[in-house]
């Protein structure tokens, strides 16, 4: 069960990584026409390009921090990285609640909660006062 504990960053890493490629993907897959690196990759000053570009900076600096918090802080057992963590599930049950995608969405809520409460001993055996 420690194992498991000591790992459960990995899960979350997972998720971070599958939320970074599906947000930058298009329909027609992650390099293809109406996806943020095509739009990185292109000259398009449309209004729908920038968006793209304006989203895409987000979701990579975004997935960065993520990244950083996940491999550093939280895999440490830095108490309030565990706190920012609960991100994951949060924005994947307003994902459910504002989009009605409730599958594949569930999924990774509950994968995410299983990946926050798995450590919570990790995280608050009075070790760690971070």
């Amino acid at each position: 069960m420690k194992f498991l504990q000591a790992k459960s960053w990995i899960l979350l890493l997972l998720i971070q990584v599958l939320m970074l490629i599906i947000t930058i993907s298009g329909e027609n897959g992650p390099v293809g026409e109406g996806s943020v690196l095509h739009a990185f990759l292109s000259n398009d000053q449309t209004e729908a390009g920038v968006e793209l570009k304006l989203r895409g900076s987000l979701i990579i600096g975004m997935s960065l921090f993520g990244f950083a918090i996940l491999t550093n802080a939280f895999r440490k057992g830095q108490r309030w990285s565990w706190y920012v963590c609960w991100v994951y599930p949060l924005y994947f049950l307003l994902h459910i609640i504002g989009f009605g995608t409730f599958m594949p969405d569930i999924i990774f809520l509950l994968l995410s909660l299983v990946a926050l409460l798995l450590p919570y001993k990790y995280f608050f055996n009075g070790k760690n006062a971070s």
